[in-house]
């Protein structure tokens, strides 16, 4: 017995990427072209998607990077998206560096991905030595790391494949119903929204989907835990569904909404003469979700007021209501800063007639039950 125990604790010392140097991925779709060995000192993940326009700014930047230091350095370009929409992206875009699918957002929510692009460089142990936006992550960095660090490990050590469920019920691109749901075992730190080209799915928790359909900050839904599942949920566009989601769920889903009011601290926008964007500014295509969101900006490509209201809401974390009641469903472009709130509200006045502030104010309240039997 004590001989295995020694045995172990020497396992422990001299092999630590058995239990710390491994990121899951989902699916490779292809090794780097620049880089040139097997087994690497710091490895550079890229999180990326197709439909955000810095992402693919970022990546030329990274190439090269990885051009300057082809040896004991690897960077991987990692999306969470559907494999096929990457692999056809790439068919148009030349892409040198290695890519791989996080296709349930394991490792995206592992690290708490919240935008877009980010970068975060490894040793060889899995320890995080450097984080942040990659056009910041410069040649200076990567030689500071390389003197401070020495154990190698190989590329297939450090990114370990592993399959995912496919038999989810709603695999089909054709809907066969105006509304389709599961329930899956994925958790999701925020709702993900992707447009096709016959419906909008949502994938999150039961809170963040309603939030969303609510078009309101997820702290202003309240139910129980056990209820409050992960689900993949799709909607057909031009349908009753697609028109009133958070009925259709609650339908659904037989469970029972009642709105209150309450008080606290939140954003007044005034609406008195509103000048919004039309659809023209930005246009990302069909298979692209509707908001690229940065550090400091949104930019939304046919998104209506309502939708636009929710995410600033998510992002700042605080309750949004308008001065009076306004009904605008129609898509818009958007371009706004968040960070600063004098900034941002500069901006709501000067580009779309929007006037903001911050108060104490009564707000809605969604308290979700579970319907009797």
């Amino acid at each position: 017995m004590k001989v295995k125990k020694h045995v172990l604790f020497l396992v422990c010392i001299l092999c630590p990427t058995i239990f710390f140097g491994q990121i899951k991925i989902s699916e490779k779709i292809q090794d780097s072209y620049i880089a040139t060995q097997n087994e690497n000192v710091l490895y550079f993940v890229d999180f990326w998607a197709t439909w955000c326009i810095p992402c693919v700014h970022v990546s030329k930047y990274l190439e090269t990077l990885q051009s300057q230091y082809p040896d004991n350095f690897y960077i991987l370009s990692l999306s969470q998206e559907n494999p096929e929409t990457v692999k056809r992206f790439m068919k148009k875009h030349k892409i040198d560096l290695a890519v791989a699918i996080d296709y349930q957002g394991e490792t995206f929510q592992k690290n708490n991905i919240q935008s877009l692009p980010h970068g975060i460089l490894y040793n060889a142990q899995g320890k995080k030595l450097w984080e942040g936006h990659p056009a910041e992550f410069k040649a200076y960095h990567v030689k500071k790391f390389l003197n401070k660090n020495r154990r190698a490990i190989a590329v297939n050590e450090m990114f370990k494949s592993q399959s995912y469920n496919t038999a989810i019920p709603l695999k089909n691109e054709i809907l066969k119903e105006d509304f389709e749901y599961a329930i899956i075992d994925t958790k999701f730190s925020s709702v993900e929204v992707v447009k096709k080209r016959a419906y909008l799915e949502l994938q999150g928790s039961l809170q963040d989907i309603l939030a969303y359909t609510f078009n309101v900050y997820k702290a202003q839904i309240k139910m129980p835990s056990a209820i409050n599942k992960s689900y993949k949920m799709r909607f057909k566009f031009k349908t009753d569904a697609y028109f009133n989601m958070s009925e259709t769920i609650l339908d659904a889903l037989k469970l029972n909404q009642i709105s209150s009011e309450i008080e606290g601290e939140a954003l007044v926008f005034d609406l008195k003469k509103p000048t919004f964007w039309d659809t023209r500014q930005i246009d990302w295509g069909d298979d692209s979700q509707p908001f690229l969101i940065g550090d400091s900006d949104i930019q939304a490509d046919n998104v209506s007021f309502n939708q636009l209201k929710y995410q600033l809401a998510t992002l700042l974390k605080t309750p949004i209501v308008t001065r009076k009641k306004y009904v605008d469903n129609k898509p818009h472009d958007w371009q706004i800063h968040y960070k600063y709130f004098d900034l941002m509200a500069s901006g709501f006045k000067d580009n779309y007639g929007i006037q903001i502030e911050k108060t104490t104010t009564k707000y809605p309240e969604y308290i979700i039950t579970k319907k009797a039997p």
